[in-house]
């Protein structure tokens, strides 16, 4: 690896699901925008984490550890046994890259990564996507200088730290998608079925079931159903049979073009599928994942659903047909869609990730100072000062 004085070098710790993987992506992209970059992310190496990361030009490796949250006595003896080989190998890659600055984005991978970073002296901040903040972030968060939170009733879970409501950072490609369209954008509907990165079973049952339905009924609409990778011949050949005109994908790489096609979105009530859709404006029925740890994706999809930009229902309540109902509803209104367009466009917060990136880069103007001496640290801290 070949850097200069006056790059900043950033090790993200973190991943697995799209929710932790996206929000790093996004303040990364913030901090290359403001000043030469070098990233070293250590993440989990699942499917949606490699293909995420495919596209950029950082250097990206899998730090092998098991998580110790919801998991059988045998598993959790495994995992503690995990940490300090974990430790030891994250130690040593934060010794050959020499970081300036440390951001965990959430997941088991973060912990080991953070004590490493304390252990050097390497500054490090965290970001909480959820309302209940994860057994990890709050394990991380005693090695962390700086911690970003989503939510405002997260910093109840971090008394005693240096706590900061930023909202979830979306990537640059989403924000520019621009804001919310005024009813639908065409004259057909068009309704975007989430079932976020690993898709979700009960979801996508429930989802293309209240589509065939619509279907027989006669009302026409176009349909881009992002499946996870799992689900996506068994979804395809079930619209295909039920005559269903859909746009069946595993997993969606350009979201920000989906979006921007979409009048209504299906989805789980994930953190950053949340953000996004408030980011852009765009109306939304949820069904959280009943079995989220503690339940947290029920909690942001009530403060949608309180805001007026979404409609809220347990996936144990919900079903085809009333399902279908509520799509009827709201693509034939207007001015509900209008409304709820706007009540989400309201809650987005398109600056997080320009905001994290800064402050990432005042962290790591001081680690400058001692690793390069006082001179260039003096110069990156002008840099962090212009920019701000």
């Amino acid at each position: 690896m070949v850097h200069t004085d006056r790059d900043i070098r950033l090790v993200i710790a973190g991943g697995g699901t799209g929710g932790h993987v996206f929000p790093g992506i996004a303040v990364a992209e913030a901090l290359s925008a403001m000043t030469p970059l070098h990233v070293l992310w250590l993440g989990t190496g699942r499917q949606v984490e490699v293909e995420a990361l495919a596209a950029t030009p950082w250097t990206h490796r899998t730090l092998r550890v098991m998580p110790l949250k919801g998991t059988g006595i045998a598993n959790k003896i495994k995992a503690v046994f995990t940490l300090p080989a974990a430790s030891i190998r994250a130690m040593a890659w934060l010794k050959e890259f020499r970081p300036h600055v440390v951001f965990g984005v959430g997941g088991y991978v973060s912990g080991p990564v953070m004590l490493a970073a304390r252990s050097f002296g390497v500054p490090a901040a965290i970001h909480e996507q959820n309302a209940v903040p994860g057994l990890a972030n709050r394990m991380a968060a005693r090695f962390a200088e700086k911690i970003f939170i989503t939510y405002d009733e997260s910093a109840d879970y971090f008394r005693g730290a240096a706590v900061e409501l930023t909202g979830n950072p979306v990537r640059r490609s989403i924000i520019m998608a621009g804001e919310p369209d005024r009813g639908v954008s065409g004259s057909t509907p068009t309704i975007l079925i989430l079932g976020g990165s690993q898709g979700a079973a009960a979801l996508n049952r429930i989802a293309s079931a209240a589509i065939r339905t619509m279907w027989q009924s006669g009302r026409k609409i176009n349909i881009i159903h992002q499946t996870g990778p799992d689900a996506e011949e068994e979804i395809r050949e079930y619209y295909r049979k039920e005559g269903v005109d859909a746009e069946v994908r595993p997993f969606i790489r350009d979201m920000a073009d989906a979006y921007h096609r979409s009048d209504l979105v299906i989805s789980r009530a994930g953190a950053t599928t949340l953000a996004e859709i408030t980011a852009l404006g765009k109306p939304s029925i949820l069904i959280p994942y009943p079995y989220a740890a503690d339940n947290h994706q029920e909690k942001n999809a009530r403060a949608m659903r309180d805001a007026g930009a979404s409609v809220m229902f347990r996936e144990a309540d919900i079903g085809a047909v009333r399902l279908a109902g509520e799509i009827e509803s709201i693509v034939t209104d207007r001015m509900r869609l209008q409304s709820m367009a706007e009540a989400a466009y309201g809650l987005g917060r398109r600056d997080a990730a320009t905001h994290i990136a800064s402050e990432l880069m005042r962290l790591a103007g001081r680690a400058a100072q001692r690793q390069a001496g006082h001179k260039s640290g003096k110069e990156l801290n002008d840099r962090v000062l212009h920019r701000a």
